[in-house]
């Protein structure tokens, strides 16, 4: 594959993405991508084998915009780990309200990658890793307990994420259809509950 012009690849990923805020992935074809680039269908291929691969390059670049949120909203916040720890929650759970198209394209709608490298397959966590982080610091101040960080972390993302999707497709209950933060609230301070120590 020819070394990417630096100047198409953002052009592709911008404009594969506008077609994602109204289609589905299964909806568009590399053709459908390439005009909207003004490139031929043959040109795209020189950039990416396929549109999984494009697709899964966005999902990444949203991951990574998510997470420096995440970072910046605990950097900001000078409170103890256990106020640090919450506000990353609702760092992402605010992201995912605020984009709710790009969230159900990061979440579900874009294929995983599977067979990607580890290294490239790690690269999915980020946002896993910096909770993990924060919570073995909680650990650590004896703020907080937990035998295995990782999956606590991964079970509270996979709730805040149920939640948040229940909303957002309004599949929970109608009083909460407008009142998302609410519902996610609860989740979060039940998640909480169980892993922080009380004084």
């Amino acid at each position: 594959m020819r070394k990417a012009n630096t100047q198409i690849v953002p052009q592709i990923k911008q404009k594969t993405l506008e077609l994602l805020m109204h289609n589905t992935p299964e909806q568009i074809g590399m053709r459908d991508i390439a005009r909207a680039c003004g490139i031929t269908a043959t040109s795209i291929y020189h950039y990416y084998k396929d549109k999984n691969k494009l697709f899964q390059d966005i999902s990444l670049d949203c991951i990574y915009d998510l997470n420096e949120r995440i970072s910046k909203a605990v950097q900001s916040n000078n409170d103890d780990i256990q106020k640090q720890i919450k506000k990353a929650i609702e760092t992402f759970r605010d992201w995912c309200f605020e984009n709710p198209r790009r969230a159900l394209l990061v979440m579900q709608d874009i294929q995983s990658a599977t067979d990607a490298e580890p290294d490239v397959m790690e690269q999915y966590y980020v946002c896993n890793r910096t909770g993990e982080s924060l919570l073995k610091q909680a650990i650590s101040m004896g703020k907080a307990k937990s035998d295995d960080p990782r999956l606590d972390v991964g079970i509270l993302i996979s709730s805040i994420w149920g939640c948040v999707e229940a909303i957002i497709t309004k599949r929970t209950e109608v009083a909460y259809w407008d009142n998302g933060k609410a519902f996610t609230d609860r989740a979060i301070a039940l998640w909480m509950q169980q892993i922080f120590i009380e004084n």
